[in-house]
């Protein structure tokens, strides 16, 4: 059963690519690395026995297949967002975050309530995709010092109003984490990052959830020389605090290639915030996002300002390279969850460019 689903994916993914190169919409170049990156697309019904879950996802898709991944000299990235439209009418505008809300206002963003489809979503994808290792940045890290990041801080949402749902995410979690080791990555470029956010204070006061040892969670930093030098003086190395360094300069190429040869990590969710996954797919080393696109919750959820702000802007309806929503973008999936849009989008990579 999971063939048909594969070939259905496929062939509307290659006939999508066909059209965009029949209109001059991408080089030849890029048509070729789109084909040879294949997809990988699961069924949680036919392949897992998740039944429920298979009703609200009836095909998961993941924008490589599992031979061009391995075959990669870096972690296969994806990162994740949700975005609310601004307007009833007009152009489609997407922000994804909301001035001066606590969160970047991601419960107005959905109109006061955690959604299903966007809960569902990222937990799935968490599960699938950052399985072995979830990105974030030293920022983030700080912003959202009490957070785990794992799936239960999406599916623990929908617990008690769809028991069945969440039951099957457990499942889910249990069968593909078998034999996995997760280790959380933190990108803090230099010891000026270090410093500019006090993370020795917050360390010292025990206020960083994921440093707490008794939670157990391997953690990897990503820096350069200064700031392996002044971390590692308050964070010494131990079972659970690593550094992986790139010389005088941080250089994020090296550091996924170093992360992959050292723990054999073949995928990353990224979860840094926007401005770091925007500089890690001008690199060509982010391969997707996913997307859950929400219907305009109301004037008394986004007032005007914010849905004006040019910085909170995530997508606007043709800017994409297929005239989506995502600039240099390709929607290759959709699944609508009642008022909600469970998008997947690809972008193309340069993982061998160096």
């Amino acid at each position: 059963m999971l063939t048909s689903f594969v070939a259905s994916a496929d062939l509307i993914f290659k006939t999508q690519l066909s059209s965009l190169l029949d209109k001059s919409i991408i080089s030849e170049n890029v048509y070729k690395h789109f084909m040879k990156r294949g997809l990988k697309v699961i069924s949680p019904s036919n392949d897992y026995g998740l039944y429920e879950l298979g009703k609200i996802l009836p095909e998961i898709v993941i924008g490589a297949s599992n031979e061009y991944i391995s075959n990669m000299n870096v972690p296969y990235q994806a990162t994740s967002y949700i975005a609310a439209r601004t307007g009833k009418s007009g152009k489609p505008t997407y922000i994804y975050k909301i001035n001066d809300r606590p969160g970047g206002g991601v419960i107005s963003l959905t109109g006061g309530v955690r959604k299903l489809g966007d809960n569902l979503f990222a937990s799935t994808h968490r599960i699938l995709l950052g399985r072995k290792a979830m990105m974030i940045s030293a920022d983030n890290l700080v912003i959202n010092k009490e957070q785990i990041w794992n799936w239960q801080f999406f599916g623990n949402a929908i617990s008690e109003s769809h028991p069945y749902l969440y039951e099957d995410l457990v499942k889910l979690s249990h069968k593909i984490d078998k034999g996995s080791e997760f280790r959380q990555i933190v990108v803090a470029r230099s010891d000026k990052t270090f410093r500019r956010l006090n993370i020795a204070g917050l360390c010292r006061r025990n206020q960083i959830k994921i440093l707490n040892p008794k939670h157990g969670i391997k953690i990897t930093f990503l820096t350069d020389d200064s700031g392996h030098e002044y971390a590692s003086k308050f964070l010494p190395e131990s079972d659970l605090i690593e550094y992986i360094t790139t010389g005088s300069n941080f250089d994020m190429y090296l550091a996924m290639i170093k992360i992959r040869k050292l723990h054999g990590i073949d995928m990353i969710l990224n979860d840094g915030g926007r401005i770091m996954s925007n500089s890690v797919r001008d690199m060509g080393l982010l391969g997707e996002e996913r997307i859950t696109l929400e219907p305009y919750p109301g004037d008394q959820f986004i007032p005007h300002r914010s849905g004006s702000d040019p910085q909170n802007v995530l997508g606007v309806k043709g800017a994409g390279i297929d005239g989506g929503e995502i600039e240099y973008g390709i929607k290759i999936h959709s699944t609508r969850i009642k008022d909600e849009m469970a998008n997947i989008y690809l972008y193309p990579l340069q993982e061998n460019s160096r």
